[in-house]
């Protein structure tokens, strides 16, 4: 006789995406605090059966959606600006991913980050690879390692404040990062 983990059936990865993006489209409309099982389901258009069908329990999904979002909101942007030979593009392009970032759903997950040291550590690597990414893009452009470590830094500090602002302007967050990028390569420009 088959025991119950032998009878469940193997989700679909289709079906987990469908949950994991709806709690990313959660967390963006509704903060950490509206990501519940009723609300992703409700997203989705499924019941709760169909939920435990995809994840077998709440705490599986939280510890997927996080790891999702690591892995398709950074790692993935992260490799393919890694696609990207000259450093000066590479910069350029990495402002065109950090004003795409979906920002409400990486706010709420800076709240959540808060109150939970799971999140939390995920949250911390995904800033300090991005930090790093961004410090050697500036050092391959300029070749002066200090400097790059704190223009990276400051870019990441803007990107967080940005997420976690209340008066966001797109506009005037693509205006930073571009003085900005201009501002840390004009002494590599003056060489």
């Amino acid at each position: 006789m088959a025991s119950d983990g032998a009878k469940r059936k193997v989700p679909t990865r289709g079906a987990q995406l469908r949950y994991l993006e709806a709690g990313l489209d959660v967390l963006g409309r509704q903060g950490h605090a509206g990501l519940k099982l009723a609300t992703v389901c409700e997203a989705v258009g499924a019941t709760t059966g169909s939920f435990y069908h995809a994840f077998p329990n709440w705490p599986e999904y939280t510890s997927a959606l996080i790891r999702y979002w690591r892995e398709a909101k950074s790692d993935r942007l992260i490799s393919s600006a890694r696609e990207v030979a000259d450093p000066v593009e590479r910069l350029e392009f990495l402002i065109d991913i950090a004003l795409n970032l979906p920002h409400d759903s990486e706010a709420a997950i800076r709240v959540w980050a808060a109150h939970d040291p799971a999140v939390r550590a995920i949250q911390v690597e995904a800033d300090e690879e991005r930090r790093q990414f961004i410090a050697d893009a500036y050092f391959d452009a300029t070749g002066n390692r200090e400097l790059s470590e704190r223009h990276a830094t400051v870019a990441m500090y803007m990107l967080v404040g940005y997420e976690s602002g209340t008066q966001r302007s797109r506009d005037d967050l693509a205006w930073a990062f571009r003085t900005f990028v201009e501002h840390g390569l004009s002494p590599a420009r003056e060489e």
